[in-house]
């Protein structure tokens, strides 16, 4: 792996100069030394020339170099080349060996800068880029790869060596720690041991060279003769193309598997043949990028037979060679994986599942090593104390028993374990204390079980899941206060009406003490006798289904007679929860209320009957409002023929004083009539004669007939508005009748006639209709009411258009007049009680509240819809109801 290279370390300065010796030993000691390291250079060449094995040469030669320079450590190391220019060291003797892994895989690819600071990875960049010999002092410490615990020992010296062949470079010596340093002197003295090292290396390099090709080759042609046999025999397909790729051979097993056979396949690409829509194009084009480099190349792709079905292929495709190197032939086998593929694909979807689960739950995982104590924890194991994800911290179970586990908790969850281990329970489990690091407690629930054992049953691994119940034990202890705190008795007991639990109440003693009953039935206890149906019917239910079942029960107590209510759920298997609670006080209130609602409902019924004999005082009193607006049409209807009449009766009076004297003149003449008349007669006669004509009393004879027509006429007039007048303004009975609608209207507009005369024209549209079941007088007042505030509501003359139909089940009558119409702030009001636009003393406000109710208790509904200067438009929905569906009216 390459890596980026920091400056080398400054030279050193020039070493210590010792105190001189005398030159005869000195002299000596120098020839003695280069004697001896010409003696193991010479012993060196014949045993590589003999033996071939330079490594173990190569680490003599170190240890020569080290005793005789006296340095304590060093290496000799090949320099080699990679792509990218970039260079790396491969020891191959080394001392102490604790450097190898600081050596192994250090490479360079540009060369340090003059001033860097003297650091481990500057020393071995100096030493990578050393084209000369280099002595440098590097006061450091050199961490050994992978081991942080061990490093090289500190380096006081630091001497560098390069040595080349045919002036390539070759590799280095490196010497370090030698007392007093390393100077020119040194380098020299050691140039011969560099010369051997480079011709060991590089004679090295060329047998390695040479085995290496003798090695291909024969690889090759074991190759060859393995997939020549391997095409014979092989169920596997096997292809053979050229160099070019073109198929030149097919075996059996590829027929079977993709359907082509020899004849198909020869002289197409494999491509051509296997590749559908769903084959990856990355692997092909690598699998092609790989042949045309004349390399082999191993992939798993999508491929199709010849019917068109896919499956998965393993072809593992190498190249062929001539005993010259040159590319001939590319042989493929290739195997059908789709069953693979299958499993791996549902292995992975079990993993994902696997994954997902552990990831989902908030379970820690723990494997706990019972021979060395060691505790493989997961980092959700972890991080419920607190630790985080990393995992890291104290793994080993002395440290879970001292630090971790809650003291009080120890001893029985080491009891627990115990049991375990030793077979008593099929598992471990227990809920404990733990230490959180910020030093609070939580609570885990601990499952365990062993799964490795020696052969002679002795359990050596235990793993288990820790699963945070915090929550639920916090929640478990706000319902044991929430329960403490709750008033009334609880029992809890089998479905056979056994009673396992019992908490007492707060405001009543039970009926017997706790250990008189618990363990017993109910039905057994003579004390309990008032409950035991209602207890059996309810838990029977419960069992059925029934979510809650509640009953209440007298019984005789050290306090008198109480009253319970007692509450049934199902709280587990076979097992059902009683809340028993004191209800006493409760029954006396409601006993209490049910007699205050008894008198209630005495009183609202007495008012009610107020009230609705006063509604109907009240729409009583606005009809003969109503009447009050009309006094002046009932003054016109009434003056009309009682005028006419009267003129008659003045007139009838004349005629009858006339007929009384005719009458007395012929009783006269009868008087003095005789055979033949007298001449007193003939004088009468005549009289009656002249008084006739001159009265013109033939014609008051004719007139006669007429007038008294006319004064009948006016009479029947009179009692006809004196009928309706009094049908109008009765008292209803609360018994509804049949009634004509366009009856009642019609009515209505003759009694408003006068009112008419002079303000609008009346225009009405009126539909066949059913009779309705209504209060008649009632609908006649609403028309009354919405009639004459249509005409006020004309300031100049206008129209009233008075339009009655059926719409489906309803009889809708509307009254639309054309005067000044309203906003809707007076609409929104306009059914308000007392409200009203006309002007002080001209209305009491309830005309139109009183429209509302009344077409209220008829189950009907009025509308209005009006716009300022636009007019408004009543419209009333009177219900139809068939006999036998009839809805009361009310």
């Amino acid at each position: 792996m390459q890596r980026k290279t920091s400056p080398a370390p400054k030279a050193a300065p020039s070493p210590r100069r010792t105190p001189p010796r005398k030159a005869k030993p000195r002299l000596a000691e120098k020839l003695a030394a280069t004697q001896h390291m010409l003696q193991a250079l010479t012993q060196a060449h014949a045993e590589f020339i003999v033996w071939g094995e330079h490594r173990a040469l190569l680490q003599r030669l170190l240890a020569l170099a080290l005793e005789l320079t006296q340095s304590e450590l060093g290496f000799i190391s090949e320099v080699v080349s990679s792509p990218g220019n970039a260079s790396s060291l491969r020891p191959h003797a080394i001392f102490p060996l604790d450097w190898t892994g600081a050596l192994h895989g250090y490479r360079v690819s540009h060369p340090p800068t003059p001033d860097s600071p003297a650091s481990a990875s500057a020393l071995f960049e100096a030493v990578l880029t050393a084209d000369e010999p280099r002595w440098l002092e590097a006061p450091t410490r050199i961490l050994v790869e992978g081991n942080p615990a061990s490093s090289i020992p500190a380096l006081s010296h630091f001497l560098v060596l390069p040595f080349a062949v045919a002036d390539k470079p070759v590799g280095r010596v490196v010497l370090a720690n030698r007392p007093g340093g390393y100077d020119a002197e040194i380098i020299e003295f050691l140039q011969p041991l560099l010369t051997t090292c480079g011709t060991l290396l590089h004679a090295w390099r060329n047998d390695e060279h040479h085995r290496r090709s003798e090695q291909a080759l024969q690889v090759q042609q074991q190759q060859v003769k393995k997939l020549a046999l391997v095409a014979a025999r092989t169920h596997n397909a096997v292809i053979i193309t050229n160099a070019a790729g073109v198929i030149e051979w097919v075996n059996e097993g590829f027929t079977r598997i993709t359907g082509y056979t020899l004849e198909d396949a020869v002289n197409r690409e494999p491509g051509e043949l296997l590749y559908g829509p769903d084959t990856d194009p990355a692997v092909t084009g690598a699998i092609r990028q790989a042949l045309l480099r004349g390399e082999g190349s191993t992939a798993e792709m999508l491929n199709y037979r010849k019917d068109g079905q896919p499956y998965w292929n393993h072809a593992d495709i190498q190249p062929v060679r001539d005993e010259h190197g040159r590319l001939v032939q590319f042989v493929s086998i290739e195997n059908d994986v789709s069953a693979r593929r299958h499993l791996e694909q549902q292995l992975a979807r079990s993993e994902e599942r696997l994954r997902l689960a552990l990831e989902s739950t908030e379970d820690g995982l723990w494997d706990l090593d019972l021979t060395t104590g060691h505790l493989t924890v997961s980092p959700r194991w972890m991080s419920m104390l607190g630790v985080g994800d990393d995992g890291s911290g104290e793994t080993t179970y002395r440290h879970w028993r001292e630090h971790l586990c809650h003291p009080e908790d120890l001893a029985e969850a080491e009891r627990r374990m115990a049991e375990h281990l030793t077979g008593r329970t099929p598992m471990y489990e227990f809920e404990h204390r733990m230490r959180h690091r910020d030093g609070r407690e939580i609570w885990v629930l601990s499952r365990g079980k062993a799964v490795s054992y020696t052969s002679d049953g002795q359990p050596l691994r235990v793993v288990g899941t820790n699963s945070n119940i915090t929550s639920r034990k916090q929640a478990e202890e706000r319902l044991r206060a929430f329960i403490r705190a709750i008033p009334d008795m609880i029992f809890r007991m089998k479905a056979d009406g056994t009673l396992m639990d019992f908490k007492p109440a707060t405001n009543v003693s039970a009926a017997l003490p706790p250990d008189e009953f618990i363990g017993h039935k109910v039905y057994e206890l003579p004390a309990l006798k008032n409950i035991f149906e209602p207890t059996r019917l309810a838990i029977a239910q419960l069992l059925q289904g029934s979510p809650l079942e509640i009953y209440e029960y007298p019984m005789e107590t050290a306090e008198g007679l109480l009253y319970f209510e007692a509450r049934l759920v199902h709280s587990g298997v076979d097992e059902v929860t009683s809340i028993v609670r004191n209800i006493t006080e409760r029954k006396i209130a409601e006993e209490h209320q049910r007699r205050q609602s008894e008198r209630l409902s005495e009183q609202v019924s007495h008012i009610t009957r107020e009230l609705e004999a006063r509604q109907a005082q009240l729409i009583q009193s606005e009809k003969l409002a109503s009447l009050g607006q009309m006094a002046a049409s009932i003054a016109h209807e009434l003056n009309n023929p009682v005028g006419y009449v009267s003129s008659n009766v003045s007139t009838l009076a004349s005629y009858a004083a006339l007929s009384r004297r005719l009458l007395e003149l012929y009783q006269e003449v009868e008087k003095a009539l005789g055979t033949p008349p007298p001449a007193p007669v003939a004088r009468l006669l005549e009289e009656i004669l002249t008084l006739r004509e001159q009265e013109h009393l033939g014609e008051h004879l004719m007139d006669l007939d007429e007038v008294l027509a006319d004064t009948r006429e006016g009479l029947a007039r009179i009692r006809e508005f004196v009928l309706n007048l009094k049908t109008f303004v009765r008292e209803e009975s609360d018994v509804p009748q049949l009634a004509d609608i366009n009856k009642g209207l019609r009515m209505t507009l003759r009694m408003l006639r006068h009112e008419f005369k002079d303000r609008c024209d009346v225009i009405c549209d009126f539909a066949p209709l059913p009779l309705l079941r209504c209060f008649p007088t009632q609908l006649n007042q609403v028309f009354m009411n919405l009639l004459l505030n249509a005409v006020q509501a004309i300031e100049q003359r206008g129209q009233i258009y008075v339009t009655v139909q059926q719409e489906e089940t309803d009889i809708v009558v509307r009254i639309r007049d054309t005067g000044r119409g309203m906003d809707a702030k007076t609409r929104a009001r306009i059914f308000t009680p007392f409200f009203t636009t006309k002007p002080a003393g001209q209305g009491t406000g309830l005309g139109l509240t009183i429209c509302d109710t009344i077409i209220r208790r008829h189950q009907g509904r009025i509308e209005v819809q009006s716009e300022p200067g636009q007019g408004t438009t009543f419209t009333v929905r009177l219900p139809l109801f068939d006999d036998e569906d009839e809805e009361p009216l009310h």
